[in-house]
């Protein structure tokens, strides 16, 4: 399957732009809801599920093929290869630097990856929380494969629920807690609320894969989304990103982006394209490993860093970020892809 190199470079900016937001966010303080990094410490999470969706269509859908076993478990075991070692070193990792306190519980449900189902906002990982949505996700990817093959009323039916849900959390669920003062955060962070975005990937896949869309046409979507996503206004406190039109808006921006970079498929030059495909490549340890790295500089050099002036320390947050990124992908990562491929080879002999 060829890889699609704007999908990776699309991937690397979502995950250097959260990683912007929260170091930014850390030294200076929350966002306003106008701000560019204010919309992208949200919907850059947004961006990774559409990509998600979208990707695994393009990897798997003609491989799991009709509801049978042997399909459906080698996507299975390739995806546990793929997220679980990582998220059981970086959460032993976090125990280890961060020494924080957690029930039997939280932590019997981080490694098994229960937690997609049951305390999904309760991680040991900052920002795991969309690592469980995503592992909840492929629950619904053979689903989506399935029904659109059997029935493709049923399957129109179970998108347009996902759509209602979405839309149910922005216009009511949501807004409901807020208004009453209760936790919103295990609301948004619900895989039901996020899942629309994945299915949303998994459609632009399924309706336009074979399509020849000109750049002429797919270069103004990207830079009309875009545009939106910057210039939207968004009056009032942070939570009214993520609640109402807004929420659809910005939602619609991220699709539209992810679909504008699929049908573009372009090569950067190789001086660029190197950089930007290895930060798409590393983009999911990136992602999880930056809160640790800052909290080692900002707590366990705590003595040097707060005398260091902030452009040195956003360079050294960056740059050691996405150093251990490196590496953990070249030594941690890419080895248990290729072993979740040779188990699978071996699955599929016998």
């Amino acid at each position: 399957m060829k890889r699609l190199s704007s999908l990776d470079y699309l991937r690397g900016f979502a995950a250097f732009g959260i990683m912007v937001f929260h170091y930014c966010m850390w030294l200076f303080g929350l966002f306003t809801t106008n701000s560019f990094l204010g919309k992208v410490g949200i919907y850059g999470v947004a961006v990774f599920y559409v990509l998600s969706g979208l990707t695994l269509f393009h990897v798997y859908h003609e491989k799991i093929g009709a509801p049978s076993g042997k399909g459906l478990l080698n996507f299975g075991i390739k995806r546990i290869f793929r997220i679980m070692p990582l998220l059981w070193l970086l959460s032993i990792a976090s125990l280890i630097i961060r020494k924080d306190t957690y029930t039997s519980e939280a932590i019997l449900l981080n490694f098994t990856g229960l937690f997609s189902l049951h305390h999904w906002d309760d991680t040991l990982i900052y920002g795991a929380w969309s690592i469980g949505n995503e592992l909840a996700f492929y629950l619904f990817f053979p689903l989506f494969i399935f029904l659109n093959r059997i029935s493709k009323p049923l399957f129109a039916i179970l998108s347009l629920s996902l759509l209602s849900i979405f839309c149910w959390f922005a216009f009511f669920h949501l807004g409901d807690a807020m208004s009453k003062g209760e936790n919103w955060w295990p609301i948004y962070t619900n895989p039901l609320n996020q899942v629309f975005l994945f299915l949303a990937g998994y459609l632009i896949g399924l309706f336009t894969k074979n399509l020849s869309i000109p750049k002429s046409i797919t270069l103004p979507i990207i830079l009309l989304s875009l545009g939106l996503f910057i210039f939207l206004p968004v009056p009032g406190d942070a939570t009214k990103i993520i609640t109402g039109w807004p929420r659809i808006m910005l939602s619609l921006t991220c699709i539209g982006i992810c679909f504008g970079f699929y049908k573009t498929d372009f090569n950067l030059p190789k001086w660029l394209h190197i950089p930007f495909e290895t930060l798409g490549e590393i983009s999911y340890c990136l992602y999880l490993v930056h809160p640790l790295v800052w909290y080692l500089l900002s707590d366990h050099l705590k003595k040097y860093f707060t005398s260091w002036p902030i452009p040195l320390k956003m360079a050294s947050g960056f740059s050691l970020s996405i150093l251990v990124a490196y590496i953990i992908y070249h030594v941690f990562e890419r080895y248990f892809m290729k072993l979740g491929k040779k188990v699978v080879e071996k699955i599929n002999f016998y």
